[in-house]
């Protein structure tokens, strides 16, 4: 199929599923990029993914990095194959990369695909995350310039699936991105399982992760993985609190303390400061296209920024996923040890904790093919 497209940051996009369909459409939106070839295992994917974007397509990632100039390789996969895909985009002289979450399951190939990457000076961004959304960017910003005071503690309500890659992800990026000095966690399933949950040659599974994490910088974190009716984080400074009942959305709330005196705290909100929580459902354009979602037009947005002024990324980077993911798994190995502190870095780089089956597999296979062409068709109305 002839390209015609000749835009200044050629994308390729390895994996044009339900998901990569979407986050394709965000760098073919913006006015510098473009897709410009599909890397797909599954034919019925490619076949679609060609016809929608109008560019020649491969079997395999390797053949399209080899016989296409790429300038951001776009890997959204199952977990299992991510860090070969990921290494083998910046091997081929990518500018950068985004991949989808979780990151991987090994700490040792969530260095792999950090290492190959800063080694070249290549921009890693990772995962549609709320983290990436400038409301967030907004409050870590207001947290490090002391508008709440001195973080006392931060409180997190989550499960801490997913290698960390929501909750332990915001607390990290709360603290700073401070090293994490030591953690001392505990699981509600088996602690010696390296899956979230039975699959495979898998038993059983860890399930939900919680515990304490301390802070080099003295931050301290306590994650609460029970049902009390929200999954939320809390900061509290000495003159305030920003707050979400949410870490996957939005819905970021600000409290300042009035009480300039001695005595209890009189917390008031500052209104106007964070964008309300909105549940509605994405649109779809005049080409039928549904639309990527603020997140994603941002991760976007943020790489071009990137490559053209040379500024670190703002949203979301593989290094901080592989942060989370070695808090989680510090969390689960404090378990094994007999809620022992864990000291960081963790020197066993070969410690796995494997997502649930629908990350790590194959959606299609997993879920079943009527169920993922369904979500396909959602991506637009051909």
């Amino acid at each position: 199929m002839p390209n015609s497209k000749n835009p200044k940051y050629r994308v390729g996009v390895i994996g044009c599923g339900r998901a990569g369909t979407g986050r394709a459409r965000a760098f073919d939106m913006h006015p510098l990029c473009g897709v410009v070839a599909i890397a797909d295992t599954d034919p019925e994917n490619l076949e679609l993914g060609c016809k929608r974007f109008g560019v020649p397509g491969y079997n395999n990632f390797d053949e399209m990095l080899k016989n296409e100039q790429i300038d951001i390789a776009m890997p959204v996969l199952p977990v299992r194959p991510n860090a070969d895909a990921v290494v083998a985009s910046a091997e081929a002289g990518v500018k950068a990369i985004f991949c989808e979450k979780p990151l991987t399951a090994s700490l040792a190939d969530a260095d792999r695909m950090v290492e190959a990457c800063q080694s070249r000076g290549i921009y890693l961004a990772a995962g549609v995350v709320i983290s990436s959304h400038p409301d967030y960017q907004k409050a870590y910003e207001l947290v490090a310039a002391g508008e709440i005071g001195a973080i006392q503690r931060i409180n997190l309500y989550s499960v801490n699936n997913q290698g960390g890659c929501h909750g332990l992800n915001l607390v990290r990026k709360f603290a700073g991105k401070a090293p994490v000095d030591w953690v001392i966690g505990w699981v509600d399933g088996d602690p010696f399982s390296d899956h979230e949950h039975p699959y495979d040659d898998a038993k059983t599974g860890f399930g939900k992760i919680g515990g304490y994490i301390r802070f080099a910088n003295g931050v301290e974190c306590f994650s609460n993985y029970k049902d009390i009716g929200w999954k939320g984080i809390e900061i509290v400074g000495t003159q305030g609190v920003i707050y979400n009942w949410n870490n996957t959305g939005l819905g970021l709330h600000l409290l300042k303390n009035d009480n300039t005196e001695r005595g209890p705290a009189k917390l008031r909100e500052v209104e106007g400061v964070f964008e309300e929580y909105d549940a509605s459902e994405r649109g779809y354009d005049d080409e039928g296209w549904r639309d990527p979602g603020i997140p994603m037009k941002v991760i976007a947005q943020s790489i071009v920024d990137s490559l053209e002024t040379g500024v670190p990324l703002k949203v979301t980077t593989g290094d901080d996923l592989r942060h989370a993911l070695e808090i989680a798994i510090g969390l689960r190995e404090s378990h094994r040890r007999g809620h022992a502190p864990v000291k960081f870095p963790i020197e066993d780089r070969s410690l796995v904790m494997q997502p649930q089956q629908s990350r790590w597999h194959y959606k299609k296979d997993v879920l079943g093919r009527e169920w993922y062409m369904d979500q396909m068709r959602q991506m637009r109305r051909d």
